[in-house]
């Protein structure tokens, strides 16, 4: 755990001590993303052949160059250069979600689960209060790892609809140990 992390977890939770203190495996976090960077394989690589080609157009190799054949070529190449963003951003995602799982924590106290993550200059501390949880669904993995999704409310979409508003830890090991040691602060009276 970086040293910057570890110490907003002591300020941050100075007077309600940790009982458990994690982090999800980046490890994990970058397996689960890998399919995106597969599909971003062909998709980068024919936005950048699309663009060679618009390129070739705009400067004259597809034969003469008139006006109107260059208006369309650079209408081609801009229309393009979108599609290549999102292929780089794809390839890079499972590399930017192991490098924010290991910017962030999950701490657990007599009170409250938190998720704590490290940003620019900043930590960005998101709670839920024990007595605000609903219910806790583990997926279990052979080795004991798994993730813990957190259940804390309904809400309601854009569309109107409910949706369920939780929480999941990922990627933990001894996934069952923290499964009760949360069931545990759910039991305990309210202070």
């Amino acid at each position: 755990m970086p040293d910057r992390l570890r110490d907003a977890i002591a300020r941050e939770f100075a007077g309600d001590p940790p009982r458990w203190t994690g982090q999800s495996s980046s490890r994990a976090a970058f397996l689960r993303s890998l399919p995106i960077w597969l599909f971003a394989i062909p998709w980068t690589a024919f936005s950048l052949f699309w663009e060679v080609v618009a390129l070739g157009g705009l400067l004259g190799f597809g034969g003469t160059r008139n006006g109107a054949g260059t208006w369309i070529a650079g209408l081609f190449v801009l229309f393009g250069l979108p599609f290549v963003a999102v292929g780089i951003g794809m390839m890079g995602a499972p590399f930017w979600m192991a490098r924010r799982t290991r910017r962030s924590a999950w701490v657990v106290t007599a009170r409250r689960v938190a998720s704590v993550m490290l940003t620019g200059q900043g930590v960005t501390v998101r709670t839920i209060l024990a007595r605000n949880l609903l219910a806790i669904e583990r997926t279990e993995n052979a080795d004991g790892s798994g993730s813990l999704k957190l259940l804390f409310g309904e809400g309601r979409d854009s569309d109107g609809d409910k949706v369920e508003r939780s929480e999941t830890i990922e990627g933990v090991p001894d996934i069952r140990r923290v499964e009760q040691l949360i069931r545990a602060v759910m039991a305990a009276p309210p202070d």
